[in-house]
């Protein structure tokens, strides 16, 4: 007898075939925890548009932060900490083919010891032939740093030593075998995890977003980030393939923000567009132009301490804002009101107050707002950074290219500042007086030496470069005189903030050029 099937059957057979389908294509979500680098610099108070040419730039104390997490790269798994940047669009690592100190100092990528690891000759993804030496590298600049990579692809996997299971993913990325001394040395973690879109990337195939967004990825294009409030007792994280509900305030929602995709990923930045500033309620007018519906783009940074904007912008918020340079109106400044478009046609209002645009000190009040001149190709675009992000939730979702917010959900409990171990004591031999020619002029930096970089005159102009490479040209120590007695090195002192512990203190005054180039 020839089979047959019952047609009472189908509708169970086709419910079952759904649900194997669903079941085998169920994406997996993870969350990361953060650890947080805070350090401490100076930064200039933006200058009022009416303020005279000669007029004196008085600089205030703002403590930054990185936040970085732990990822495991190869089989078996090798661990890297990194920070997980929106502003960035590589996933760079140090390898061992770096044999600087500033290398030395981090974890190095293996690739010899990764049954995984394939070496990539060209950013299309040609694999690397046995024996072929002919490859391209890809030299980028982080601020007044600069770093040139191979391309590598390797297995990624999240939650290893953090959770008893791992979500795991292909990505290529650029293994660092060159790089420049200052600032990577004095940065605890080892990489950079770069979460921006394909326009900052070296290829398509190096955006990690575009990896998440192929049918071949287990994980949804979508992650979450959420930073803690600075004295609460909670941790800062990243999730990713979802969001986490318990992370938004009781009684808000998620409004989501539409994404110009073509521009956004032309660009690389995650960008959402605002209508206009207002501060008091009052609009500024910095999106009008001659177009009807003009606006201003903004690009969503975790990766940014700053929010920043161009010199003229920034210098009308200012105007507007009224800091006085001793801070005493701080009790009267007004709450600043970000007009974003949403989705379907709507608005959402992002609001700071002065809590979260500002920074008191001793010494005054440090605005997390400063000028930033931009590439002519990015227009009229806003950077918000962690200022904003702290307070709010925020999703970014590479599937329907769109951005959410929510009020975030922070602790009421304040963490206490805590309390080192006594720490034994260590002879520390005290800082030389003396040039670093060879560093400076080494690849990739390939400087002049600190003679010419001191008759350029580029002491003052590039002053965190000076003081790592050149304090005895540019009078920034004097040699001990011989015969004299060396002095006692100081004790490392720990300095305890509100609800944090800053481990190292680092004083840097930064210019409008630093600025522009650092962050």
């Amino acid at each position: 007898m020839a089979p047959r099937f019952c047609t009472w059957a189908l509708p169970l057979l086709a419910w079952a075939c759904c649900l194997r389908l669903a079941s085998a294509k169920k994406k997996k979500s993870f969350t990361v925890p953060l650890q947080e680098y805070v350090s401490l610099i100076a930064v200039p108070v933006p200058l009022p548009s009416s303020a005279p040419a000669t007029a004196h730039r008085v600089r205030r104390p703002l403590h930054v932060t990185e936040y970085y997490g732990k990822i495991a790269i190869g089989k078996p798994p090798q661990l890297f900490d990194v920070v997980f940047d929106t502003g960035s669009g590589n996933i760079v690592l140090p390898t061992v083919k770096c044999t600087e100190e500033v290398c030395s100092r981090h974890r190095r990528y293996r690739s010899q010891t990764s049954s995984t690891s394939v070496q990539l000759a060209y950013e299309d993804d040609t694999v690397l032939a046995a024996g072929q030496t002919d490859r391209d590298t890809t030299s980028i600049t982080y601020g007044t740093g600069k770093l040139t990579g191979e391309y590598i692809r390797d297995g990624i996997c999240f939650g290893y030593g953090v959770s008893k299971s791992q979500v795991c993913t292909k990505a290529d990325f650029l293994g660092v075998t060159q790089e420049s001394k200052f600032p990577f040395i004095e940065l605890p973690f080892d990489g950079i995890f770069g979460l921006g879109l394909a326009g900052l990337s070296t290829g398509p195939n190096f955006n990690f977003v575009n990896r998440l967004s192929s049918n071949t990825s287990d994980i949804e294009p979508v992650f979450a980030v959420f930073l803690r409030h600075m004295e609460a007792d909670e941790d800062s994280e990243i999730t990713f393939g979802t969001w986490r509900k318990e992370r938004i305030a009781q009684g808000t929602k998620i409004t989501w923000l539409p994404i110009p995709r073509d521009e956004a990923e032309d660009k690389g930045y995650w960008l959402v567009t605002m209508r206009d500033v207002f501060v008091a309620g009052k609009p500024l007018n910095l999106c009008n132009d001659e177009v009807e519906n003009s606006r201003c783009q903004v690009a969503m940074d975790t990766g940014s301490a700053l929010s920043m904007a161009s010199p003229y912008q920034i210098s009308v918020l200012m105007d507007a804002i009224g800091l006085q340079n001793d801070c005493n109106n701080y009790d009267k400044l007004p709450t600043l009101t970000f007009l974003l478009d949403a989705t379907a046609g709507g608005s959402f209002e992002l609001q700071l107050k002065p809590e979260d645009y500002l920074e008191r000190s001793d010494e005054g009040c440090a605005p997390s707002f400063q000028p930033l001149q931009l590439p002519p190709n990015l227009g009229r675009m806003w950077v918000l950074g962690q200022s904003l992000l702290r307070k709010y939730y925020s999703i970014y979702d590479a599937r329907q290219w769109r951005v959410g917010l929510a009020l975030a959900h922070h602790t009421s409990a304040r963490r206490a500042p805590p309390v080192p171990a006594p720490a034994p004591a260590v002879k520390r031999e005290p800082e030389k007086c003396e040039d670093d020619d060879a560093h400076m002029q080494e690849k990739p930096f390939s400087l002049p030496g600190c003679t010419s970089f001191t008759q350029m005159g580029y002491c003052k102009r590039f002053a965190p470069l000076a003081h790592h490479y050149c304090r005895l040209s540019c009078g920034l120590c004097k040699p001990p005189a011989k015969g004299t007695r060396k002095r006692k090195a100081p004790e490392v002192v720990v300095q305890k903030g509100s609800g944090m512990s800053v481990d190292r203190e680092q004083r840097i005054k930064l210019s409008r050029r630093d600025l522009g180039e650092m962050f």
